[in-house]
């Protein structure tokens, strides 16, 4: 059952309501450059950012929060450790992976597995990887790369495994559109609360 993508009603109200989130942690973090009308500064700023990975980190970080408060365990997965052999209600993250399965490969950045503490009867794992965008012009450019991640993350880990985005920030309506064409559903760091429905 899909979390978001069969939702366009809420869309841009959540592509607010995140990119606020982002911004704030841009406040918070280099609350100077942000004060400064310096366009060029901010550009930098901006890709600096991104580039050192602290929003996905912070994602992350609120992200097992939310996981722990919901009763889940954390346990280590190797690399090879079948997905479905984990045990209800647990949880693990992991580092950047890459499909070695086509050329060239792509790889996921931080990604948490979850197996539902519900699991249905044929339940399977969840594979939730942190996004976060500082302008939608980026967002855009995501989709194919992003979709194509998607069709190698199930052709190694298996059809059964279910793959979902974990957004902050800027992500057009558009693209949100095309993502979930192809199949893939997200949530949004402001809304970790829909994750329930996992």
């Amino acid at each position: 059952m899909p979390i978001n993508s069969d939702k366009p009603h809420l869309w841009k109200a959540d592509v607010a309501r995140s990119i606020k989130v982002y911004n704030d942690y841009f406040l918070r973090y280099s609350p100077d450059a942000f004060g400064k009308k310096c366009i060029i500064l901010t550009k930098e700023i901006l890709t600096a950012f991104e580039n050192t990975g602290n929003v996905k980190i912070r994602q992350l970080a609120a992200l097992k929060r939310w996981l722990l408060r919901q009763g889940y365990k954390q346990i280590v997965l190797d690399a090879a450790d079948n997905l479905d052999a984990m045990p209800p209600g647990t949880f693990s993250i992991s580092p950047a992976s890459s499909s070695e399965k086509k050329r060239p490969a792509v790889t996921i950045s931080s990604v948490c597995v979850v197996n539902p503490v519900r699991t249905r009867k044929h339940g399977h794992p969840i594979a939730i990887e942190v996004k976060s965008s500082g302008n939608a012009t980026n967002s855009l450019r995501m989709h194919k790369k992003d979709a194509r991640k998607f069709t190698q993350f199930k052709e190694r880990n298996g059809e059964n495994v279910r793959f979902i985005l974990l957004f902050c920030g800027y992500f057009d309506p558009g693209y949100l559109g095309y993502i979930g064409a192809e199949g893939i559903d997200w949530v949004w760091e402001h809304r970790l609360d829909d994750l329930t429905a996992i």
